[in-house]
């Protein structure tokens, strides 16, 4: 499983959430010496990637396969969502591999596969995502008692029932505990597979919270699952993740939703992550309720498609016949890709 250095360093949001009478949820940071300096380096970090994006917009075809100030960044992104395989600190120049693995990603989310950084390509990548890697993630839990959630293998075959459970120290709002509630309930009655209750956290199999990181960085990805093995035991868990710094959107909230203000609709991502915890991959189809980016044009998206219902059956029933052309490629599950402060910070130093 891939973590970044600071993605080690994970921590659950402890100040209390409040809820505006909007349905607009903030989560505030613990103190305003904190929220000052996570601004500040939020927006450092930010700004380089994005200086880095629009210098590699301005240059030409031929000049992109020379050393690039920035393409480091590029490289992270690449390699924490599962497309470049090689680790380690990345440099600037646009090799075979990284070629190599820009067509991929471009082929994957149809774009013109010329392993060209095209404006295209580097729009996609800013925008919000999942923190799952998209293809070749491991699903293991000999090294680090953590991993992504490969199909349904981290719960006892043929379990019909799973509990889920709210962190504490996130003190997540009812409002919003009814959103994580209201999206299970249409991820059972859709699909007809498994049926949800709620427990404790520490008993849960499913745990739910909000996080900050403790470097205070800022970066495309909203949330992720993994699978938690317990010390000392064979009890696995799913837990999922959401980034406390956005701004978190209730069902009732009337004005249009802004992605690039931080607001994120918590259901389409509650109903995304939970796809994953019972294993499904990323598709690329745009309608998918486990498409990996949040679209400008799909800030709302809460339907389980018929091929995301389909392939849900695959892993339980077999009783759908197998659609290769359903669209379902790679993998599923979150890593919140880390790839800014570092190598942001190299790249304001050079």
């Amino acid at each position: 499983m891939k973590y970044s250095h600071s993605y080690l360093f994970l921590l659950f949001i402890t100040a209390h959430i409040t809820l505006s009478i909007s349905g607009r949820i903030p989560l505030p940071s613990p103190g305003l010496r904190q929220q000052i300096g996570k601004e500040i380096r939020g927006q450092a970090v930010h700004y380089v990637f994005q200086k880095a994006i629009d210098l590699i917009k301005g240059l030409s075809p031929s000049q992109r396969v020379k050393e690039i100030q920035g393409l480091s960044l590029i490289k992270q992104y690449l390699y924490d969502f599962g497309y470049l395989q090689q680790s380690g600190t990345f440099d600037n120049f646009l090799d075979k591999d990284t070629i190599s693995a820009i067509e991929l990603y471009q082929q994957n989310f149809n774009l013109q596969d010329t392993g060209d950084l095209n404006n295209q390509t580097l729009q996609q990548m800013l925008l919000p995502r999942c923190g799952v890697p998209d293809i070749d993630f491991e699903y293991s839990l000999t090294d680090t008692n953590e991993s992504w959630p490969k199909g349904n293998k981290w719960f006892p075959k043929g379990t019909k029932n799973l509990s889920y459970g709210f962190a504490p120290v996130s003190k997540i709002p009812l409002d919003a505990i009814k959103v994580f509630r209201n999206a299970l309930t249409r991820w059972s009655t859709t699909t007809k597979i498994l049926n949800f209750t709620e427990t404790s956290y520490d008993d849960a199999n499913i745990k739910i919270g909000f996080y900050i990181y403790d470097d205070g960085v800022e970066d495309v990805v909203v949330g992720d699952t993994f699978i938690s093995l317990q010390l000392n035991s064979s009890v696995k868990s799913g837990v999922m993740r959401l980034d406390a710094s956005k701004y978190w959107i209730l069902p009732t909230y009337n004005d249009s939703l802004s992605w690039q203000d931080g607001e994120f609709d918590l259901e389409t991502v509650a109903m995304h992550q939970i796809g994953h915890l019972l294993g499904l991959d990323h598709s690329f189809e745009e309608d998918s309720i486990m498409y990996p980016n949040i679209l400008p044009s799909q800030q709302r998206k809460v339907q389980i498609t018929a091929s995301d219902n389909e392939t849900i059956h695959q892993l339980y029933t077999n009783a759908v016949k197998a659609d290769t052309n359903h669209g379902h490629v790679g993998s599923s599950s979150g890593l919140i890709t880390s790839m800014f402060l570092g190598f942001a910070l190299v790249a304001m130093l050079n």
